[in-house]
């Protein structure tokens, strides 16, 4: 899902195999929430029934260390299970009084034979609060304001047939200096270029 911004232009073919659909979080049949702190690790896999041992307990440890980092005046973040949270985070960080919300949008169904092209692109706003699903028996949510990004709408067509499929939300980080040098490697570029990704189905932007 990565790619360089500078190859993003209309015409542009995805790489066969591209698929944006993604499920989301499992929630739990009965409602069960704590905090999402290590320290309750043992509480959440106790009620989940997770033995210690499993992926899926490395996974929410994982998560709940991510959730737990310190607080980070240059990039906030926040760990949520309520969309309403998620929206007043969102608000407050973005400092505005509302916020408008963008998902990538699929019509029809995918197919992993599929080919999409460019068709069009908007900017959106650089100011933005993307939210990433996090592994978690229940819905979670890790929530944080990037710098030097910019979000793109980008609407794809199949190639084949020229039908409008996907509307996709694209970031992209402007200032990649402090990046590992393999992404570049990667995708064939310069170091510190800006760097794109697309937004699966069940991420969240705010802006």
């Amino acid at each position: 899902m990565l790619f360089l911004k500078k190859n993003l232009h209309i015409g542009t073919t995805l790489p066969e195999g591209t698929m944006f659909a993604r499920d989301g979080a499992p929630k739990s049949i009965h409602f069960f929430s704590t905090p999402l702190e290590s320290k309750y690790l043992p509480t959440i896999l106790s009620y989940f029934k997770l033995p210690h041992g499993l992926m899926k307990a490395k996974q929410v440890a994982d998560t709940l260390h991510s959730c737990g980092k310190p607080a980070d005046k240059a990039e906030p973040h926040m760990c949520f299970s309520s969309r309403e949270e998620m929206a007043r985070f969102a608000t407050r960080e973005l400092g505005v009084s509302g916020t408008r919300v963008a998902t990538t949008r699929i019509h029809g169904h995918e197919n992993p034979s599929s080919m999409y092209v460019v068709e069009h692109i908007t900017q959106l706003n650089s100011n933005v609060v993307p939210c990433h699903p996090m592994d978690f028996p229940y819905e979670v949510f890790y929530c944080h304001r990037p710098k030097q990004v910019l979000s793109l709408r980008v609407q794809l067509k199949d190639l084949k047939d020229g039908m409008p499929r996907v509307m996709a939300i694209a970031m992209c980080h402007m200032n990649t200096s402090d990046w590992d040098t393999q992404y570049f490697e990667l995708l064939d570029g310069e170091h510190g270029e800006p760097i794109c990704h697309y937004m699966p189905t069940n991420y969240v932007m705010f802006y």
